[in-house]
C-alpha cells in the first residue's frame, strides 16, 4: 500500500507509528474478521425471515428469466407464483435475486448447503459494510488507527455481529447503506462524473434492498445545493454531475428491481407508502408489558438502541454529538466551515433524521430496532468523533490519554470475551441499562430470541440424546421451529417430524415470543411435560424444551 495513504498521525500526539505498522494492523484485522466469519458461519441457526427472503429471490429470478430467456426455466419454477401475484412483491431484491441466481448457477440444492451458502454470502456483504465504515472514518480523520477503531466498534457490536450471518434484510441493508454513504460523501466532497455514477449506483443498491434509503439521495442533493450556495463547489461542476447522478440513480433503481419494470413510478410510490405503514400485526414485549406492534410508544426505538448498544459506544456518541452541536451553536448556526465539519453534520443527520421520521410517521416497528440498523455506521462515526475529541481535549490529569485508551481497550476486550462466551447467541446481547429498575433484568422486559435461531441447537441436542427413529416436535410459542431443520444434515432431517398439534408432540419448544404470561406457560407445560433442555444467555432462558412425560 502506498505510504501516501498514511500521512503523519498528528492526532495521536508525539508517537506516530510507521505506515508499515498500520498496514500490518489493517491486514491482521480484516484477515482475522474474514477467517472468523469463514470459520463460524455454519454455527448459526435459521432465522425467522430467511426462508421467506429466499423465496422472494426465487420469485423475482423467475420473473427475470421469463422475460430474458424463458427456455431456461426449469419445470420446478411453476411452483413459484407470478411476481405480480406475490404478496411481498414490493420488497427490494438487490441481494436476494443475485443470491438465488448464484444458488442455481452453483447447483446448490441440499437445504443445509443452501443455508450455509446464504449465511456465508450475508457475512461477505456485512464485511463490505465494515470496510465502508473504515473508509469513511479514514477519510474523516485521516488516521489509520481511528479508522480501525471505527471498524472494531462495528465488529464488536454483539447483536449485529450475530445477525451478519442470517439477517439478509437489515444487516445487508446496513452494509449497503454504509457503502452508499461512503460514496455519497465522496460525491459531495468531489463532484465529478465518476463520483456521481459511483454514488448513484451505490444508493440504488441500498434502495433496492430497502426503500428507506431514499433519504440518502435527498441528503446528498441537499448538501450539494448548500455547497453551491456557500460557494464551496463550482456551479458548472454541479450542473453537470447532478443530472448525471439523478439519471443514473433512477435507471439503476429500476434496472435492479424487477417489480418496477412494468410501472416504475406507480410501483415505487406504492412500495414507499407500504414501507411507511408496514403490514405487520403482532405483539411485542416492551419494558415488561406486551404491546401491539402497531401501538408502540414513541420511545420504543430509542430505548432499544440504548439497551442493546455497548455502553462505551453510547457514551462516545453522546460526546461526539455534543461536540458537533456545540460547534454548530458557537458558530451561530453556520453549518460548516470545512470538509470535516460537513462530514460530522452529514453523519449526525443520518442518525437523527431517520429516527425523527419513524417516530413522526408512527411507523410499525418490531423485533427491537433492526429496521433502523442502517443508521448505525453513521452513529459509530459520531462515536469516533467523540473519542477523537476527548483525546484532543483538555481532560484533567496528566495521564488522561492513557486512561482513555485503557478504558476503550478493556471495554472492547470485555465485549469480545462476552461474544466468545455466548457464541452463537450474541443476538441476545443487552447492556446493563436493560435491567435498570427491574429486578429480573432484560429477560422480563424485552423480547429475547425473537429470531428463533436457538431452535437449531435444541434440535441438535434432541438428536444426540434421543435414539428414536422418529422424533415428533412442536412449537409452543411463535417461533420458526420447522425452519431450523434446514441446518440439519439429511439423515437427521429424516428423524424429525414437525407437527402443529402440541398435544401429540413428544417435545415442545418455546422461546416465549408472543407468550403473554411465560410463568403460566411454564406451569401449564410442567403438568404434562418435564423440562428437558434449556439455553440461557445472561442468566435468562432464550429456549426451553419440554419432553412429554412417559
Amino acid at each position: 500500500m502506498p505510504s501516501r495513504l498514511f500521512p503523519p498521525f498528528t492526532l495521536f500526539g508525539r508517537f506516530p507509528l510507521p505506515a508499515g505498522v498500520i498496514y500490518a494492523a489493517y491486514a491482521a484485522f480484516f484477515l482475522t474478521v474474514l477467517a472468523i466469519g469463514l470459520g463460524i458461519h455454519g454455527d448459526y441457526g435459521v432465522s425467522f425471515d430467511e426462508r421467506q427472503q429466499r423465496y422472494s429471490g426465487g420469485v423475482s429470478l423467475k420473473h427475470v428469466v421469463e422475460r430474458i430467456a424463458p427456455r431456461l426455466l426449469p419445470d420446478s419454477a411453476s411452483r413459484l407464483p407470478a411476481l405480480d401475484d406475490y404478496a411481498d412483491r414490493d420488497y427490494g431484491v438487490a441481494f436476494e435475486l443475485p443470491a438465488a441466481a448464484l444458488e442455481v448457477l452453483l447447483g446448490i440444492k441440499d437445504d443445509r448447503e443452501v443455508m450455509l451458502f446464504r449465511h456465508l454470502l450475508t457475512f461477505l456483504v456485512a464485511l463490505a459494510g465494515i470496510v465502508a465504515v473504515e473508509r469513511m472514518a479514514y477519510r474523516r480523520f485521516r488516521d489509520g488507527r481511528l479508522a480501525l477503531l471505527a471498524a472494531a466498534f462495528l465488529v464488536l457490536s454483539p447483536r449485529l455481529f450475530a445477525e451478519s450471518f442470517y439477517n439478509s434484510k437489515d444487516i445487508v441493508f446496513m452494509a449497503l447503506f454504509a457503502v452508499a454513504t461512503w460514496a455519497a460523501v465522496e460525491f459531495v466532497l468531489r463532484p465529478r462524473p465518476w463520483t456521481a455514477l459511483l454514488a448513484a449506483v451505490a444508493a440504488a443498491l441500498a434502495i433496492d434492498v430497502r426503500i428507506m434509503a431514499v433519504i440518502l439521495p435527498c441528503a446528498t442533493l441537499s448538501i450539494l445545493a448548500l455547497r453551491v450556495a456557500k460557494r464551496q463547489a463550482a456551479p458548472q461542476a454541479i450542473a453537470l454531475t447532478i443530472p448525471l447522478y439523478a439519471i443514473a440513480l433512477c435507471v439503476a433503481v429500476v434496472a435492479m428491481w424487477p417489480w418496477l419494470w412494468s410501472a416504475p413510478v406507480t410501483n415505487f410510490i406504492q412500495a414507499f407508502q407500504n414501507m411507511a405503514k408496514f403490514r405487520w400485526e403482532g405483539d411485542v414485549l416492551y419494558l415488561g408489558t406486551v404491546v401491539p406492534g402497531g401501538a408502540l410508544p414513541w420511545h420504543y426505538v430509542g430505548v432499544w438502541i440504548a439497551v442493546t448498544t455497548p455502553l462505551l459506544y453510547l457514551a462516545l456518541f453522546v460526546a461526539g454529538a455534543s461536540m458537533v452541536l456545540g460547534r454548530l451553536a458557537s458558530a451561530r448556526l453556520q453549518l460548516w466551515k470545512d470538509d470535516d465539519e460537513l462530514q460530522d453534520l452529514f453523519y449526525l443527520g443520518l442518525v437523527v433524521v431517520p429516527l425523527v421520521a419513524v417516530i413522526g410517521l408512527k411507523s410499525v416497528l418490531y423485533d427491537g430496532w433492526r429496521q433502523m440498523y442502517f443508521i448505525y455506521p453513521a452513529f459509530l462515526m459520531i462515536a469516533v468523533r467523540g473519542f477523537a475529541g476527548l483525546w484532543e481535549s483538555g481532560l484533567p490529569g496528566p495521564h488522561r490519554r492513557v486512561a482513555l485508551a485503557a478504558i476503550v481497550a478493556v471495554t472492547l476486550g470485555h465485549t469480545a470475551w462476552w461474544m466468545w462466551r455466548e457464541h452463537p447467541f450474541q443476538n441476545v446481547y443487552f447492556n446493563h441499562l436493560a435491567g435498570v429498575g427491574a429486578g429480573a433484568g432484560a429477560g422480563s422486559r424485552f423480547e429475547l430470541d425473537y429470531w428463533g435461531v436457538s431452535n437449531r441447537q435444541g434440535l441438535d441436542y434432541i438428536l444426540k440424546t434421543d435414539p428414536s427413529e422418529v422424533i415428533t416436535v412442536a412449537a409452543a410459542s411463535f417461533t420458526p421451529l420447522a425452519d431450523a431443520g434446514y441446518m440439519l444434515r439429511a439423515d437427521d432431517r429424516k428423524r424429525i417430524k414437525y407437527t402443529a398439534d402440541v398435544a401429540s408432540a413428544q417435545y415442545l419448544f418455546t422461546n416465549y415470543r408472543m407468550v403473554r404470561d411465560p410463568i403460566a406457560q411454564r406451569q401449564a407445560l410442567s403438568e404434562e411435560c418435564d423440562p428437558y433442555y434449556e439455553i440461557k444467555v445472561g442468566g435468562h432462558a432464550i429456549l426451553t424444551i419440554y419432553r412429554r412425560k412417559l
